[in-house]
């Protein structure tokens, strides 16, 4: 595991055989080596779009091409980086403005004029026509016909109350008399019925006729 194997792995002839790290020299500065040369990979490939090195975890294989190392393409790298975040960024900024004007800014429009125009038409419109059309016409109707009907049926009846009146009250006087005529000669004939039950000593019955009499 002290050394890397590298095997020619793409068409590239300029390939140069990397071992680290020495026994001499810590992890920490072989690690140190091996993100630095990492670095150095990735920006050409960045440049020349070209698989310029491969790595394998497992095996610890590095390949890369056989060119000097420049410390100014880490900056180099940063900017580009940089550029490709500002560039991602922009897409998701025009994507968001797109979004606001393609579905944000129609439904905003479209809830304004229906809470602004059409919401307002559609409940004051009902109440602007009953109170224009259907009370007037109810309140004509009632006025024109209901109320002097009713006017009409109310006077009629308290005429004839007091047209009948009269005669109701000279029929009362005409037929009490002979109620309480009808009344007198059924308890007489009770009475009659009593005392003949009592002339022949059914006693039992003579209190039974008695109670039924009060009773009467």
């Amino acid at each position: 595991p002290n050394n890397i194997i590298l095997e020619s792995q793409s068409n590239n002839k300029n390939i140069n055989y990397y071992i680290p790290p020495v026994p001499d020299i810590s992890l920490n500065e072989s690690e140190q080596k091996i993100k630095t040369k990492y670095t150095e990979l990735l920006i050409n490939f960045f440049e020349t779009h070209q698989p310029s090195y491969i790595f394998e975890p497992l095996r610890k294989e590095y390949y890369w091409t056989n060119e000097p190392f420049n410390e100014d393409k880490t900056t180099r790298l940063d900017k580009l980086l940089h550029s490709t975040s500002y560039f991602v960024q922009s897409i998701f900024w025009y994507l968001r403005i797109l979004l606001a004007i393609c579905v944000t800014i129609p439904i905003e429009i479209i809830h304004t004029i229906l809470a602004g125009l059409i919401k307002p038409i559609l409940i004051r419109v009902p109440i602007i026509i009953s109170d224009t059309l259907i009370k007037p016409f109810y309140s004509g109707l009632f006025n024109s016909f209901i109320l002097p009907i009713g006017i009409l049926l109310w006077n009629t009846s308290d005429l004839f109350a007091k047209t009948f009146e009269p005669f109701i009250r000279l029929f009362t006087l005409l037929f009490e008399p002979c109620i309480d005529c009808f009344r007198s000669i059924r308890q007489s004939s009770l009475k009659q019925i009593n005392e003949q039950q009592l002339d022949n000593g059914d006693g039992y019955h003579h209190m039974e006729q008695k109670k039924s009499t009060l009773y009467v």
